[in-house]
């Protein structure tokens, strides 16, 4: 398998919970592509709707369902407002139909009933929205999520199923016998060593790289993917109580409002993309348009480009076949065998990674007769920290002694065993034996300097961009991580045993990386 993505990581879960083995290699850290650069929706896809794409959107509802129930800790019921005025591209009978619609299809898997609201009600609701030109509006339900969490929990569940993982190795060639590819020439982006990976069947699971994997055993193949960027900025508190779903005047494209962090995240852009996916990034026109679009549909905001805090850009893996403007391609999925045997799957959705999954495995189970494997049990099975067996007696006998030392305060405990389930216990006898493991990275920040232990010795983190992009995800904060860096580098250095040089190395290419994400201002 190649791809350490939600994709990868849920191939690998289902694979291994079946009885096969499995081994899954990435080119850099878990979740650094496409997958850690989401809206942070697990969603069904209320516009969807407008394309008739009824079945993607009852599969992607059924899908929130599972994974709310799966994953508690990781997802949040959110609900959107629909704000209507004059003019709006889509009209109010339109709204009022797509939200009764879209609970239609939820049926007994539906978060709240929709709510249909006055002009007068939105203002009570959302301030921020008030005196302004909106006649009615509609609240619906979805689900927020913390996307490079999710990768690394679902991934973390599948090593505990027998899969085995690793970052930063590169695929350089194929290993190719009878013409069918046997597995994969890979080099380790950290130490410069060579590994022969080799295996009966091959999963290309690299999202918007798929066809450069391709490729690399055949250069005339047609693309299967049609790459898009999408943009997101982080901009300071603008005071919503509920996320908002827009429709652009010019494009009738879909930009959402969402309050997420302390702050408020816009997105997103959708248009076709010819580079390396490694090097997307916002520039000044997809900044414009996101802030010039918010501007036109909710003018009292005033947004500024120079208050935004930072961006993100990913790109997604559309399905090449479609020739529709990007925004309005399908989100379904193509699993794709080429004549050399190597297995592609890319478009779909972050939200319906686990039904993504279960189809590529089917598939590839029939190219093991000899094996009787289990059926899927993804759909009703818990992920990441959490789905492990807790030792009750002894993770409390360690709380209570904690807080008896005043080494930690009560939602400290309470936010460790929620985030890290009953591995908590380790971190709790970290502290104990070390009360600097105790101290916070900075005084505006909840976690800890055991966690940054913790997520170099069990999270694979080798560096301070692993740690601070999508372990604590610290760079999209007011500060992006710099408040924090010194003393995360100290401790991280003291934990990797990285010497003062390397030290300084990590230091500086993450102030760039932070630099790298306001090129748009050049």
């Amino acid at each position: 398998m190649v791809g350490g993505g939600i994709l990868g990581a849920g191939i690998a879960w289902d694979a291994s919970q079946r009885g096969l083995s499995c081994a899954l290699i990435e080119q850099g850290d878990f979740a650094s592509g496409t997958s850690s650069k989401t809206t942070k929706l697990i969603h069904g896809g209320i516009r969807y709707l407008e394309n008739l794409d009824f079945g993607l959107v009852r599969e992607s509802i059924r899908e929130r369902r599972l994974l709310l129930k799966a994953a508690p800790h990781l997802l949040q019921p959110l609900p959107f407002l629909i704000p209507v005025s004059d003019g709006n591209p889509r009209p109010w009978p339109l709204v009022r139909a797509g939200v009764f619609l879209y609970d239609l299809l939820a049926g007994s898997g539906g978060i709240h009933k929709h709510q249909l609201l006055s002009g007068a009600q939105i203002s009570e609701l959302e301030p921020v929205l008030s005196g302004g030109a909106i006649r009615k509006g509609a609240v619906y339900y979805d689900a927020q999520m913390d996307d490079a969490r999710m990768v690394l929990e679902v991934l973390r569940s599948a090593v505990e199923s027998g899969a085995v993982a690793a970052n930063y190795l590169r695929v350089s060639s194929w290993i190719l016998e009878n013409n069918r590819v046997a597995g994969a020439v890979a080099e380790d982006c950290l130490n410069g060593a060579v590994l022969h990976v080799r295996a009966r069947v091959v999963i290309n699971a690299t999202g918007p790289w798929a066809d450069r994997l391709r490729r690399l055993a055949d250069t005339s193949l047609r693309p299967i993917v049609r790459p898009s960027k999408g943009i997101h900025i982080v901009y300071p508190d603008v005071g919503l109580h509920k996320a908002l779903l827009l429709s652009s005047p010019g494009d009738r494209r879909i930009l959402f409002m969402i309050p997420w962090r302390g702050l408020t995240l816009i997105g997103t852009t959708d248009t076709d993309y010819d580079g390396d996916p490694a090097d997307a990034h916002a520039d000044r026109s997809d900044v414009d348009y996101l802030i010039e679009g918010a501007n036109k549909l909710l003018p009292r905001l005033r947004l500024e480009k120079a208050g935004v805090i930072t961006t993100f850009a990913g790109v997604r893996p559309l399905v090449a076949q479609e020739k529709k403007d990007p925004w309005a391609v399908s989100r379904t999925h193509l699993i794709h065998e080429d004549a050399n045997g190597l297995i592609s799957v890319v478009g779909g959705k972050f939200t319906t990674f686990r039904r993504t999954a279960q189809d590529l495995v089917d598939r590839a189970a029939v190219l093991f007769p000899e094996k009787s494997l289990r059926p899927c049990r993804t759909g009703k099975t818990s992920f990441g920290y959490r789905s492990a067996d807790w030792r009750g007696d002894r993770i409390n006998g360690l709380m209570k002694e904690l807080l008896s030392q005043g080494a930690l305060y009560p939602p400290q405990v309470s936010r460790l065993v929620q985030r890290y389930g009953p591995q908590a216990e380790t971190i709790f006898q970290w502290i104990l034996s070390d009360r600097e493991m105790s101290q916070p990275v900075c005084p505006h920040h909840l976690y800890l300097c055991a966690e940054v232990r913790f997520a170099i010795e069990h999270e694979m983190a080798v560096s301070l961009s692993d740690l601070l992009w999508r372990r604590f995800q610290l760079g999209w904060s007011s500060c992006q991580g710099l408040d924090a860096l010194e003393h995360i580098a100290r401790v991280a250095a003291r934990c990797a045993g990285w010497s003062d040089a390397q030290s300084k190395e990590q230091v500086d290419r993450y102030r760039q990386e932070v630099l790298l994400q306001h090129r748009y201002e050049r």
